[in-house]
């Protein structure tokens, strides 16, 4: 299935350009796909994830055309 990844420039994610396409496997979980693009399971807790722009949590199961977004919050002062 397809599915569109959307995240900010802070991620560096190499994998994928933001807007890109990723075929992934049905009834992968957010959580799955993050480790796919390499991003550790320790540091999914800091992400904000959305999918078709609702807050969604990392077991949630993406479905074929979904559009997946990934913010890391930035604090500062």
């Amino acid at each position: 299935m397809i599915i569109t990844v959307e995240h900010s420039a802070v991620l560096r994610l190499k994998n994928i350009k933001s807007r890109g396409e990723l075929n992934v496997p049905e009834d992968i979980t957010i959580a799955a796909l993050l480790n796919r693009l390499g991003i550790q399971a320790g540091q999914h807790k800091y992400l904000l994830t959305y999918v078709n722009g609702t807050k969604r949590g990392l077991n949630h199961i993406l479905h074929d055309g979904d559009a997946l977004q990934l913010f890391l919050p930035i604090g500062g002062g």
